[in-house]
């Protein structure tokens, strides 16, 4: 920190002021600076009057290229949408086997569809088909049969032909009838191949759009002025539409060197020239020609470039005319003070935004900071949440239990008050766990039944706009893979997580390889033991970068929450834990590897995020799932269910809790074996084969919680019934999701009943 060393010093005395010149001396002086300072204030006026009229007519071209890529978009994207629909088409209408064409009524009731196609669509002057042979089939407008064209020996029919999906075919080619004119109106076409499921050419479907459509778009959004032209080209320069209207076959430089305007030398054959000239210097431009002003921009989803450009000759004309009026008010005095008055306005309105952007920025930096401290702090009282739901369903159920024994013992009235005071007031503590339950945000999962092999091209779409475009995307999922049940959403949010942790890995470009694969896991595998204890038959999706990895002394750490390597703020830390927390919920499990962890002193690096999820049977995907309801009624009137001795292995670690529902299943009949952790309970299960069902808390100590438990059961002993209970609403969601019954806590001996009933199948 520096500090101003003059701060307390002494001043030092004043310069004596010089001495008066003479009289002539000063009137001379006077006399100079009276002609020179207007002159110099009037050519510095006139020079930042050019630079603004330069900038403003800039900014117009700009705002104009803008609204005529807008516009150029949305009117490709109507055409293609209307496509889609000729694709939709009933395959048979583009089949000559099917349709006669010597029968009018047959072309007739096809060109009626069409025509509903593009009904109230301005930009459209007609919606062609013709069948694989190029030969027409139907057009939106009324056309004889005879006057149909017929497009065999087009170019563009045998681009199509040849493979090629859709491409734009100017005014001068177009495939709708000679001299690129439809109806009597000049067009260019959208073209698109029809392919059968084989590949093979089924037909061609094509949109003329109407050049008269285009001009009056252009001549609305430039206000009708001569000296500003628009021009829609193709990527070999084509003009394809423009204002004025151009001739057919018009050609133009393409390039387009940026979004903003820029100088272009225009030959006067009417071609751009190459160079393009910066906008506060166009006297370097060639002198040969026209010059205008030109705003470019390529069009995101069309092979097209917008160009909008207003001649220099007019600018200059603007500019002559305000270098009169300010050479009118330039007078000696008055000039000089308006002039620099002027300058000092604009330089503390210019300081004045950049203030008030400042500002702005700073609030908006304060308030996202806030936003992201608060979702923190939901995040991790989220969390706590969980452990007190599950806790204070315990304790409800214990006192509810304690409340039901002595509502079945003799009582004299003011007992039975108290008794009804205290179930009272167990409902209300069975409402605020359900009002917690919803405020912790444990939604249960939507699982939809997906193939990955088929989502190839909607992952693909997904994860290259997060991408960089020195980032190669490569996917391999092949058609065999298993179907899964998934919650699409979420899982497409942890691709996103992990596309764009990948692509922060790779500041200089590199590979981001997806690739699936059906495994099958083995209890005593490798491949268990790193995933938790899951066995059966999972889909096993990689998801591989070549950045920098990540460090073996914090790779067991990638999937906590809040944990991450990024500073500044640049990341939540919960990306990857969102990614831990879909592989769990849908049944199976994530991991991290990083050829760095494995080969410390070796240049090779990358990171491997593995998902393993198990595999849905599509026949009984949504059979044997769902929750018991937990007010009491079955929803198909479930019959109390008799134990008659039969053996109950109850899996349950509070105390308290255990010996309520041991009461519970006891009074129905059924003898119990108690466990307190997952391990104990496998051990009774292997020795004791007479057990009928088996009755697990979710949350169990030892390493492995109720749900890995039942899994291992049900491989294990696959005609064992299962039973599941928790007071997560998560667990709920995943429960289900692996196809097993369970009922929320707290929960009563008739709600119990039920459930045991549901399992058994028996009463």
């Amino acid at each position: 920190m520096t500090v101003n060393s003059d701060i307390g010093a002494p001043r030092v005395a004043e310069a004596e002021p010089p001495r008066v010149p003479s009289t002539i001396a000063a009137l001379r002086l006077q006399m100079l600076a009276a002609v020179l300072i207007p002159l110099a204030l009037l050519a510095a006026a006139g020079l930042e009057s050019r630079r603004d009229i330069v900038a403003q007519a800039g900014d117009r071209v700009e705002r104009i290229a803008a609204a005529v890529d807008e516009h150029a978009q949305k009117v490709i994207e109507s055409d293609r949408l209307i496509l889609d629909r000729v694709r939709d088409l009933d395959p048979t209408h583009l089949d000559p086997a099917h349709l006669d064409l010597a029968r009018p009524r047959d072309a007739d009731q096809v060109g009626a569809a069409l025509a509903g196609m593009v009904a109230g669509i301005p930009q459209i002057q007609a919606l062609w088909l013709w069948d694989g042979q190029g030969r027409p089939l139907a057009a939106s407008r009324r056309t004889p049969a005879a006057v149909r064209p017929d497009i065999t020996d087009s170019p563009a029919y045998g681009q199509l032909r040849a493979g090629q999906t859709e491409m734009l075919i100017p005014p001068s080619d177009s495939l709708t009838a000679s001299g690129g004119t439809s109806g009597g109106q000049r067009v260019f076409s959208l073209a698109r191949r029809l392919s059968h499921p084989d590949g093979s050419l089924a037909g061609i479907a094509a949109v003329s759009m109407s050049l008269a459509y285009f001009d009056d778009f252009y001549r609305r959004v430039t206000q009708d002025d001569p000296a500003t032209t628009v021009m829609l080209v193709n990527r070999e320069g084509m003009i394809m539409a423009g204002r004025p209207v151009a001739a057919d076959g018009a050609r133009v430089d393409p390039t387009c060197p940026g979004l903003h305007a820029a100088w272009r030398a225009t030959a006067p054959d009417g071609t751009p020239d190459a160079e393009s000239r910066d906008t506060n210097s166009p006297e370097g431009a060639a002198n040969e020609g026209r010059q205008r002003l030109t705003a470019c921009r390529l069009i995101a989803n069309a092979p097209l470039t917008v160009m909008v450009g207003v001649d220099r000759a007019q600018l200059d004309r603007q500019w002559h005319r305000r270098l009169g009026w300010l050479a009118l008010l330039a007078l000696p005095v008055m000039g000089a003070l308006c002039a620099t008055t002027l300058l000092a306005m604009r330089r503390a309105r210019r300081e004045r935004l950049a203030a008030q952007a400042l500002r702005a920025a700073e609030t908006r930096r304060e308030q996202a900071e806030g936003a992201l401290l608060r979702t923190q702090r939901l995040q991790a009282l989220d969390q706590i949440t969980g452990g007190i739901i599950h806790d204070f369903a315990n304790l409800l159920m214990t006192v509810r239990s304690g409340a039901e024994v002595l509502c079945r013992r003799p009582h004299t009235e003011p007992q039975r008050e108290v008794l009804d005071a205290m179930l009272q007031a167990i409902a209300w503590g069975e409402r605020l766990t359900h009002n917690l339950r919803t405020f912790s945000r444990r939604p249960r999962l939507h699982l939809d039944l997906v193939r990955l092999s088929d989502m190839a091209g909607d992952i693909a779409d997904l994860l290259r706009p997060a991408l960089r475009g020195d980032i190669r995307l490569e996917t391999a999922l092949p058609p065999s893979l298993w179907p899964l049940r998934v919650d699409r959403t979420e899982f497409d949010l942890a691709l996103l997580n992990l596309a764009v942790n990948a692509r922060d890995a790779m500041p200089r470009g590199g590979v981001l390889r997806l690739a699936a694969a059906n495994v099958h896991i083995d209890p005593a595998s490798h491949e268990s033991e790193r995933t938790g204890g899951l066995m059966g038959d999972f889909v096993r999706l990689t998801v591989c970068d070549t950045g920098s990895g990540i460090p073996p002394d914090i790779l067991d750490r990638v999937f906590d929450p809040f944990f991450t390597t990024k500073r500044d703020g640049r990341s939540t830390g919960l990306g990857l834990a969102q990614v831990h927390s879909l592989a769990r919920q849908s049944g199976g499990a994530a991991l991290a590897d990083s050829l760095n962890a494995a080969v410390p002193n070796s240049a090779a690096a990358g990171t491997t995020i593995t998902l393993y999820l198990p595999r849905a049977e599509e026949d009984a995907a949504a059979a044997g799932t769902g929750t018991v309801p937990a007010n009491g009624v079955a929803a198909n009137g479930v019959p109390a269910v008799a134990g008659n001795g039969r053996q109950i292995l109850l899996v349950e670690d509070n105390p308290t809790v255990a010996k309520v529902m041991r009461d519970m299943v006891e009074a129905l009949g059924f003898r119990v074996l108690a466990a307190t952790t997952a391990d104990a309970a496998q051990s009774l299960l292997a020795d004791r084969p007479d057990i009928s069902l088996m009755v697990s808390d979710i949350v169990l100590p030892g390493g492995r919680n109720g749900l890995e438990l039942a899994q291992t059961v049900r491989h294990l002993h696959p005609g064992l019934p299962i039973l599941l209970v928790s007071g997560y609403g998560d667990r709920v969601a995943e429960a289900e999701s692996l196809g097993f019954a369970i009922v929320p806590k707290p929960l009563d001996s008739t709600q119990l009943r039920q459930a045991m009933s549901r399992c058994l199948g028996t009463p």
